[in-house]
């Protein structure tokens, strides 16, 4: 364990940033968080945490918390565009690690565990960023939206897929995104539109519609659609994004026209590629990257929150045991890069399940699941 205060900065108070925080704060480093949001980021649909992040959680003291929060999730129903049932797949079959371990848990609920465990000892800086980052051999010196500056010992950049921290330091986001020809939306709808622990997903080839209700009063709604190229859009401007998911389920069946109609009420609307992160390198200089910021793996893997709890805490124990940090961003590299590269590569398999290609794949997927009674 270090013996001497060292500084670090973490860029984005998600599930990344905030487990890394921890762990920081843990080790004896004295921990900034700087998010551009009034409060740590919260939203999106519900989350899995996996595998050995479930050790981390255990490691940190938030494991009983997260098993407590868990989400009483059946499993998903494959639906017609009658709204019948074709079949069924228990949570247990669908990606398991651990069967009857691994958890899902809504993505709001994970954020607000963490942030419980890192709200004291530690500076937070919201409502602000990063906009410059200047470093030398012995420190890094950040400027921030509001005019201040700070000068820490390391960097680390967990502000997602369009992060930041990695234009500033690695270059522009392009070199590293590759795109998965998919583009998907994630919003809140009535529950009445689903069923209560359960998913219902409905598929048209190239497009999928799926309903998630775990609440009394509302639900989860995520469409995804392939698109065999990039699509230009403005990414501050929702109205805009709202119409081009509205025109790509145009003429869609099942509750699709409905969802459409709560898709263009919804405050808490987000759209973006499918795409995953794939850098040569996550550390250049005192500069580290962790989370999607460094290695996002799409989420049909499902496993990017469980990415981020296992990548944040390796790298934290790198550093804290080796007093060089460049031989701790050496074990980093050494310890968590074949994990990202075996995980991101199931990517092909979850697409070829949420979004089958034909009419044929959908209907060979949905009869794969148990027979309804």
């Amino acid at each position: 364990m270090k013996t001497t205060k060292q500084t670090i900065l973490l860029s984005g108070a998600s599930i990344a940033g905030l487990t890394m925080a921890y762990w920081m704060s843990r080790y004896g480093y004295e921990v900034t968080v700087v998010e551009i949001g009034a409060e740590p980021r919260r939203g999106g649909s519900p989350i899995d945490v996996r595998g050995e992040a479930l050790d981390c959680a255990s490691r940190m003291g938030i494991l009983d918390a997260i098993k407590e929060a868990k989400l009483p999730t059946e499993g998903l129903k494959f639906m017609n565009a009658q709204n019948e049932v074709q079949g069924i797949m228990l949570v247990e079959e669908i990606g398991a690690i651990r069967p009857g371990d691994d958890i899902e848990i809504r993505r709001d609920d994970l954020v607000d565990i963490l942030y419980k465990n890192v709200r004291d000892g530690i500076t937070y800086k919201f409502n602000n960023r990063i906009t410059a980052l200047d470093q030398d051999a012995e420190k890094v010196t950040a400027t921030f939206k509001d005019g201040t500056t700070g000068t820490y010992d390391f960097v680390i950049g967990a502000d997602g897929i369009h992060s930041g921290v990695r234009k500033l330091v690695f270059g522009q986001e392009d070199q590293f995104t590759h795109f998965l020809n998919y583009y998907f939306s994630v919003f809140a709808v009535d529950g009445r539109l689903g069923e209560k622990n359960y998913a219902h997903m409905y598929n048209t080839p190239n497009t999928m519609a799926t309903v998630y209700f775990y609440n009394t009063d509302s639900a989860d709604a995520v469409l995804a659609f392939r698109s065999s190229h990039k699509i230009t859009y403005n990414r501050y401007d929702i109205q805009e994004q709202k119409q081009l998911v509205s025109d790509a389920f145009e003429g869609i069946g099942w509750k699709v026209p409905q969802l459409i109609e709560e898709l263009k009420q919804a405050d808490n609307f987000y759209l973006d590629q499918g795409c995953q992160i794939k850098m040569p390198t996550w550390t250049k200089g005192r500069v580290a990257l962790i989370g999607d910021a460094g290695y996002a793996p799409a989420f049909p893997t499902g496993m990017g929150s469980t990415l981020a709890i296992q990548g944040a805490t390796v790298l934290a124990d790198a550093m804290a045991q080796n007093e060089d940090y460049n031989r701790a961003f050496k074990l980093y590299h050494e310890t968590f890069r074949p994990v990202v590269e075996t995980l991101q590569a199931t990517v092909y398999d979850g697409m070829s399940f949420i979004l089958p290609e034909t009419q044929e794949k959908i209907d060979e997927r949905n009869k794969s699941g148990r027979e309804t009674n």
